[in-house]
């Protein structure tokens, strides 16, 4: 459900709420609760019926607010309390109703009780009604988008998802620094995506998808009735219609067959064609489900079922994904104390550097980990870029060498820079890679020329997973060509 726009505006009816949200809604100063929101409360988010002395204040996920439209001066020091409430929150999102304003049009009693509320319209864990950001966007500015540090590498990163946690977890884009990073999206693929995008946990980048809204299909049936093999010992299972057609192989004939009547089918075959039709590829999944729960009744040994081809991956890839997703989400409520609505569940992948202010001869952008081609007549060929900065982002891009650095700033001035690949070859899956570490690796002047060579002809077909040189020089003699551009 889609809960505000721009990290502002509550867009629809609020029927749930995440981990971190609180519903703000309004009372009469007498404590009573008659209208629409305030039974919303009471039935839904915890606000409490019949409580000992004055009824409000934070109850549950709520935070009722007396209202006397009437009355400003009596109502004031129940919304002074209820900002300080507010800044001493910082991790939660409060969600303003327009309280004492009925559920209409735009109308003066909002005119009246909605610049109370002012102070806080620029917080970002703020969100108000369209009808309230109406009224206070005109008297109150968001702050303007904050500076990006000069220089930018993976412990400057952490610290900024640190610092802007909440902003990341609810989407508030245009409240974060401008900075575009790169990471490994697949096997020979990279990603780029902007600050906002992505978090760092125990050791691992996650990126939520762009596509929020559209929760990605893998083809892969949900899992009912539990079974076993030797590699999924808790229980998956592929879904078998009702009722289906299917063509003879041999007749070419097309039958109509009940799961019940399929299965008295598949009880009537020999072993040798029951496996045969359990292991043709071509058969649709759950036709070769039903044969392994004939051959598991029948008790044949799982050495014997090879369920090697597309129903073992689908398996597999329906147990990775459920163990991905659940870490995921984990994650998130640990890191953001929050379920992130609005976001899709991330996904860990590999930090693989951040775009610096500088553009090789190509045009192209570079990021650190990009491994540049020099002039021939200068001594040092071929360097990678890294970053040589503290944790408040003060230092330079630069190549760095045994015990020096040579800026980035400086070698533009006088010599023609190309990339020609990264420096991400040889990955590990679960790899959490520190760019500089990589980068000193890469420049490292013991290196005779050959191992150059060699560095800089894997570095040619990244991002890649392949740990032999052999398997570089193959693709190499193949004359493939990887797309590391972004």
């Amino acid at each position: 459900m889609e809960r505000h726009c721009n990290g502002k505006v509550i867009t629809t009816a609020i029927a749930e709420l995440s981990q971190c949200e609180v519903f703000v809604f309004g009372t009469d100063m007498n404590g009573n609760r008659v209208g629409r929101a305030e039974q919303l409360a009471q039935a839904k988010f915890g606000a409490v019926h019949g409580q000992i002395g004055p009824q409000y204040g934070p109850q549950g996920q709520c935070y009722a607010i007396p209202v006397d439209v009437n009355n400003l001066q009596k109502m004031q020091p129940h919304v002074d309390e209820f900002i300080d409430y507010v800044k001493e929150h910082p991790d939660n999102r409060f969600l303003i109703t327009r309280l004492g304003c009925g559920n209409g049009l735009i109308d003066y009693r909002d005119n009246k009780i909605a610049p109370l509320f002012g102070e806080l319209y620029p917080l970002p864990n703020v969100i108000v009604s369209k009808e309230w950001r109406t009224i206070l966007m005109f008297n109150h500015q968001l702050p303007d988008r904050p500076d990006a540090p000069e220089v930018v590498n993976e412990e400057v990163l952490k610290e900024l998802c640190r610092q802007y946690r909440y902003q990341i977890g609810a989407g508030c884009a245009a409240l974060l620094p401008d900075i575009r990073v790169r990471y490994v999206a697949g096997k020979d693929k990279f990603g780029y995506t902007s600050f906002g995008n992505f978090f760092f946990y125990a050791g691992s980048m996650y990126v939520f998808p762009k596509d929020a809204a559209i929760p990605e299909d893998n083809n892969v049936p949900e899992p009912t009735i539990a079974y076993s093999t030797k590699k999924i010992a808790d229980g998956l299972r592929l879904v078998a219609p009702d009722d289906f057609t299917l063509r003879s192989y041999k007749t070419g004939r097309i039958r109509h067959f009940t799961r019940d009547e399929y299965r008295k089918t598949l009880a009537n075959m020999e072993d040798t064609s029951l496996l045969e039709l359990l292991n043709k590829q071509d058969n649709t999944d759950f036709v070769r489900q039903l044969a392994y729960e004939e051959a598991r009744h029948r008790g044949i040994p799982e050495d014997a079922i090879d369920v090697s081809g597309t129903l073992q991956k689908a398996w597999d890839e329906l147990e990775k994904k459920r163990d991905e997703d659940y870490s995921a989400r984990c994650c998130v409520i640990d890191y953001f104390h929050d379920e992130c609505w609005n976001r899709q569940t991330p996904r860990k992948v590999i930090f693989a550097g951040v775009q610096t202010p500088f553009k090789d001869a190509n045009g192209d952008w570079i990021y650190t980990g990009d491994v540049i081609q020099l002039e021939e007549d200068f001594s040092m060929e071929y360097a990678a870029v890294g970053a040589m900065c503290d944790e408040k982002g003060n230092g330079h891009y630069c190549f760095i060498l045994d015990n020096h650095s040579w800026p980035l700033a400086d070698c533009q001035q006088h010599h023609q820079m190309t990339r020609v690949g990264t420096v991400f070859y040889q990955l590990q899956e679960d790899d959490f890679l520190k760019v500089n570490q990589r980068t000193t690796r890469f420049n490292g002047w013991r290196d005779s020329k050959e191992d150059t060579q060699n560095k800089v002809l894997m570095a040619k077909f990244t991002p890649n997973f392949k740990q032999d040189f052999w398997e570089y020089k193959m693709l190499d003699v193949l004359g493939a060509e990887f797309d590391w551009r972004g």
